[in-house]
């Protein structure tokens, strides 16, 4: 009576619209987000007490008997309705995504705990159909930003044949994405597409520069400083605070107890915190490393997200035949330094069409900061790694590196990756500012020759503060610093000490780039647009430094107010929603380039270039999957965000070698095999002597000058390359135009 009793609850939950019944052919991604495997527990137990209660009892030796029970029953409904098989159908699509062999899914399959390979396939197409109403939809607001880069992808074929003998297997694709604008981003915002056309130096209709021109010097001048009470500039602030927070992270153990007490720099411009809203599109098998790929990447996007120029013909792979009339407006395309070229010669070869659509008059060209960031890691490799003789004193950076890295200096040394330069740029750097606390605990008390004897003291915050003040000026090179320095007799200079501080400054100069694009501070951002520029220009990177002032001139200085704010406030978005976790969308275009190639992308024979091409919009959709899969089954997630590396003892080893051969400490008449550049003055030389810009800088040195110097002062101007160099009675005070203090000086200098 009691098995009849079971069989009869089954049946009866089987014949009921429980919700528990999905169609692979209708499959949707808010039918994989709102499973929960809770509410069908509820149900079930609230359907079927008896049953419930006995499998309970059962399975009462084992642990997470609710999952084992929803299971169970899942299976019996099927069992007896095939169309019950919501969990089924979860799951497959989950083993899907995971690259589950298909045997193995045949056999779960059999036992009731998937569905059919075939029918996970029909599932898959409804979720593609339905990206593309998805990705419509969201791109016929116009307020989105469309972001794409190249990938490759080697599909080698094990079994070659004849007709493929000559066949190169690597097949280079175009990935994409949609991201919605956001912080107060209005349509009237991007509606100036004529009028920035009007204003265009490509413009044949424009004889004559419209606008004055613009250059370096501008950007500098972007983001004025006031006067701070430590007296210390935005820069000097901020390397105190990261000479602090290494202190606290990486030194003994009393100084954690400041972490929670340690303030923040002030924000430059802050990006309001928001949650990235995105849809990924489909990828595209065209080569977007051609120009020609870039017209037809940028074509599909806009023809994918459904918008356009109704008398134009329509492409054909849009959902409907519809598109939304775009062409008074502007829309933002994210890419890469490859990218900006490309686009910019699409922009020109297509300026004499005759429409907006088909010069591509729309195009708003957007940076990616990530990438910027890797070429700011190539730029230190190439100052303190690329020169051979670099190498050779015992207080190089190949030096340094080798006690980390004993494996991995012949790469280092020749092509390292940009993760090996990071990680080197970041522990290289924090046992540095370790050892130059030592150093300056020293000079403080003669008796805390070390940061252990340093926390014995119990030192307060304030005063820690001080020393971090008194570094940040004293160990990292600056204009007058380092020039003072160097014009000392020979017999009296310490030549690797001087490296040392360019060392820091530059470390510091990444390491404050790669803060503020964690933290959004848009405008600390900007402020370092003028350094690294002269970085590039002194490394050879100077396509980097052409594009970076031309992006930057046209943002402030030829966009308008509100398309401006458009620009500068979607470079950065935040995928999680939480504080310090903003990212360029670069960034998140190569983490999605990741799951289409690897992680969603297929295994086997399922690893085809039609089958990445075909599921590339539902990375999402599969992110969501794993997640819910987790949270139900209360499976450990993996992470990529592995947590950080132990690096006590390795810090300590390269702690030890510092003291040994001091570093920051002056060594009177200390030799260097390799004398490293000031690449700052080099950089800037390079900039105002060969690109025709020196009128313009004598202009704008010009309007440096305060009147009352003007008015007090007997002015002899005299201009080498970064200085203006005021001279009065035999001396000088020099003006740094990268913002440093003035400094007295010898009045031959800037003759």
């Amino acid at each position: 009576m009691t098995v009849k009793q079971y069989a009869r609850s089954i049946n009866q939950m089987a014949r009921q619209e429980t919700g528990w019944k999905f169609s692979a052919l209708n499959a949707s991604s808010d039918q994989l987000e709102d499973f929960k495997l809770e509410d069908m527990a509820r149900d079930m137990q609230s359907l079927a007490p008896e049953l419930w209660g006995m499998l309970g009892d059962v399975l009462s030796a084992s642990g997470q008997t609710t999952e084992k029970k929803v299971v169970l029953i899942s299976i019996m409904l099927q069992s007896s309705n095939q169309k019950c098989n919501a969990l089924q159908s979860i799951y497959g699509i989950f083993l899907h995504s995971c690259n589950t062999p298909q045997r193995v899914i045949h056999a779960l399959a059999r036992m009731g705990i998937s569905t059919s390979p075939a029918t996970i396939l029909n599932a898959i197409r409804s979720l593609s159909h339905e990206s593309i109403t998805r990705i419509q939809a969201m791109g016929q607001t116009l307020l989105v930003g469309y972001v794409y880069d190249n990938f490759d992808v080697d599909f080698k074929t094990s079994a070659p044949t004849y007709e493929k003998r000559s066949v190169d297997t690597l097949t280079h694709l175009t990935s994409g994405m949609l991201v919605k604008l956001d912080h107060g981003v209005t349509l009237d915002d991007l509606r100036c597409s004529q009028q920035l056309w009007d204003m265009s130096p490509i413009n044949p209709a424009n004889d004559a520069p419209t606008l004055p021109p613009r250059g370096c010097l501008d950007l500098m001048k972007l983001h004025p400083e006031t006067a701070h009470s430590s007296g210390l500039s935005r820069r000097e602030q901020w390397n105190a605070y990261k000479f602090l927070t290494d202190l606290i992270q990486y030194g003994p153990e009393y100084f954690r107890q400041f972490k929670v007490s340690l303030r923040c720099p002030e924000a430059v411009d802050k990006i309001p915190l928001a949650k990235m809203t995105w849809q990924p599109a489909r990828a595209m098998d065209i080569n977007q490393s051609k120009v020609a790929g870039n017209i037809q990447a940028i074509a599909e996007l806009l023809d994918q997200g459904g918008v356009g120029d109704p008398t134009e013909p329509v492409r054909g792979t849009a959902l409907t035949m519809d598109v939304v009339d775009m062409r008074e407006y502007v829309i933002l395309c994210h890419g890469d330094l490859g990218t900006a070229e490309r686009v910019q010669s699409v922009l020109e070869r297509r300026s004499l069409e005759a429409t907006p659509w088909r010069r591509y008059q729309f195009v708003i060209f957007v940076m990616g900061l990530f990438h910027l960031k890797m070429a700011c890691a190539d730029a230190i490799w190439r100052i303190f790694l690329e020169p051979k003789t670099a190498r050779d004193d015992v207080n190089s950076l190949m030096h340094f590196v080798a006690l980390s890295r004993p494996r991995e200096t012949g790469k280092i040394g020749s092509n390292p990756s940009f993760r090996q330069m990071h990680e080197v740029i970041g522990y290289t750097g924090i046992a540095l500012r370790l050892d130059a606390w030592r150093v300056e605990a020293k000079k403080e008390n003669s008796a805390w020759s070390s940061l252990e004897l340093l926390a014995s003291a119990k030192p307060s915050l304030e005063m820690l503060e001080g020393l971090a003040n008194n570094m940040a000026v004293n160990c990292v090179a600056g204009s007058d610093t380092i020039y003072e320095q160097r014009s000392q007799p020979a017999s009296t200079r310490d030549k690797q000490q001087e490296n040392m501080m360019l060392l820091h400054q530059y470390f510091l100069l990444y390491e404050e780039l790669s803060w503020a694009m964690n933290e959004g501070d848009i405008g600390r951002i900007e402020t370092l647009f003028p350094p690294w520029i002269f970085l590039f220009r002194a490394t050879g990177k100077h396509k980097y430094a052409k594009h970076m002032v031309k992006f930057m001139t046209d943002v402030h200085f030829m966009y308008p107010e509100r398309l401006r704010h458009a620009v500068r406030y979607n470079m950065l978005v935040n995928p999680t929603g939480k504080n310090g976790h903003a990212r360029a969308l670069d960034w998140v275009m190569e983490a999605a380039n990741l799951d289409i190639k690897h992680t969603f992308g297929g295994d086997g024979s399922n690893y085809t270039k039609k089958c990445v091409l075909d599921e590339s919009p539902l990375i999402k959709v599969y992110r969501m999957c794993h997640s819910n899969m987790e949270r139900n089954l209360s499976l450990p997630g993996p992470t990529k965000q592995h947590a950080a590396p132990n690096m006590t003892k390795t810090l300590a080893k390269i702690l030890t070698y510092l003291q040994e051969h001091s570093p920051n400490e002056f060594c009177h008449g200390r030799e260097a095999r390799h004398i490293i550049p000031d690449m700052l003055d080099k950089g800037q030389h390079i900039l105002y002597t060969n690109d025709d810009q020196v009128d313009s800088m004598i202009d704008d040195i010009g309007r440096l000058i305060e009147p009352e110097d003007l008015t007090r002062k007997e002015i002899y101007l005299v201009i080498n390359c970064r200085w203006v160099i005021f001279i009065e009675r035999g001396r000088c005070r020099g003006r740094s135009l990268l913002g440093c203090s003035g400094i007295e000086g010898s009045a031959g200098r800037g003759q």
